[in-house]
């Protein structure tokens, strides 16, 4: 009884949540059923999924403290030897087996998976539950090491962090996803403003310049196309005329 009834113990807490759930979650639906459009006004297994949810929390407090006790037990050093362990196997099979039983094999012969009214409302009270005792285990973990407590009650403020802030953590990304939520965007990084008149190195444009500057493409020294010497006429010219002439005509010698 003392384990059931301690800090970690999961029956006296299960039986204490599954009974808030159902007497809020059966509040809440009576009240939205006079609501204009309300998704549970016509739901005839509302009840029935809030008695399964309620007898399912009842199985993971259960699993939940059992696996609370064997987690301290381990970091503790195993302090009772095998009737520690012993003693914590019993709430760890029979929790886990209720629990599988509601979720695996009753909770899918109803609606569950399009009405989630009472879905939500079961995760909402195993997130605020699991994951407040985590927040205190990890005050109990943390006051225990800088106050030099002794390791068992260290321990099991270590214990409890561990195992309910994982479930507390599923509860939470479990509702999360029921309601739709998006992961947050990362804002862009911030465009910084070129600087005036061009940078370093410039862009399209620098040194060697690409179509013109030193050497030319196209034109320059030496030119293409013509230039020095030149192309098609110059000195000597080509073709006739200049000095000497070609072909005739006059000019100095005459060939």
């Amino acid at each position: 009884m003392e384990r059931l009834l301690g800090p970690s113990g999961g029956l006296f807490i299960g039986m204490a949540a599954a009974i808030t759930y159902a007497f809020v979650a059966l509040s809440v639906t009576t009240i939205d059923r006079f609501r204009p459009g309300s998704t549970s006004k016509d739901d005839t297994q509302n009840e029935l999924k809030i008695l399964l949810f309620a007898l399912a929390l009842i199985g993971l407090s259960l699993a939940a403290g059992g696996a609370t006790d064997l987690v301290a037990t381990i970091a503790g050093g195993f302090k009772g030897g095998s009737d520690a362990i012993k003693h914590i196997l019993a709430p760890i099979v029979v929790g886990a087996g209720v629990l599988a039983a509601m979720m695996l094999s009753f909770l899918p012969r109803t609606n569950a998976a399009t009405a989630r009214g009472p879905e939500a409302l079961a995760l909402l009270t195993v997130g605020l539950y699991f994951a407040g005792s985590a927040i205190f285990g990890a005050y109990g973990f943390i006051n225990g090491l800088v106050m030099s407590a002794a390791w068992a009650e260290t321990s099991g403020g270590l214990a409890l962090l561990i195992v309910h802030g994982a479930i507390g953590f599923l509860a939470i990304t479990r509702l999360g996803a029921l309601a739709g939520w998006t992961a947050p965007v990362r804002p862009p990084p911030p465009m910084y403003p070129p600087p005036q008149g061009g940078g370093y190195p410039p862009q399209g444009g620098g040194y060697p310049p690409q179509g013109g500057g030193y050497p030319p493409q196209g034109g320059g020294y030496p030119p293409q196309g013509g230039g020095y010497p030149p192309q098609g006429g110059g000195y000597p010219p080509q073709g006739g005329g200049g000095y000497p002439p070609q072909g005739g005509g006059g000019g100095y010698p005459p060939r």
